[in-house]
């Protein structure tokens, strides 16, 4: 029998400030998800490592390879000042 995900905690600040904080955001979505990291390496076309890096915290991973991932799992970073010049509020389902 496969071995069950177990979810990771979300990242407890308000803001994405580093490398491991996004990491930890990463983690938390892919677990939340159920995703083993091999599957979600293939589904955001990088290699097992380099999510591995990425999760934790590795700040020499390209940004290329963690937007692969963020857009791979459906995780959307906003900017305040983009909200309020475009006029519009993120919703429930999108995380920021």
């Amino acid at each position: 029998m496969a071995k069950k995900v177990t979810t990771s905690k979300m990242p407890e600040t308000e803001f994405i400030d580093d490398a491991h904080v996004l990491g930890q955001l990463i983690k938390a979505k892919r677990t939340e998800m159920g995703m083993k990291l091999a599957d979600c390496a293939a589904l955001c076309n990088v290699g097992i490592n380099t999510l591995s890096r990425i999760e934790n915290g590795n700040d020499n991973c390209t940004l290329a390879a963690a937007f692969a991932v963020l857009h791979g799992l459906g995780i959307k970073l906003t900017s305040p000042s983009l909200e309020k010049r475009h006029n519009s509020s993120v919703s429930d389902d999108e995380w920021v």
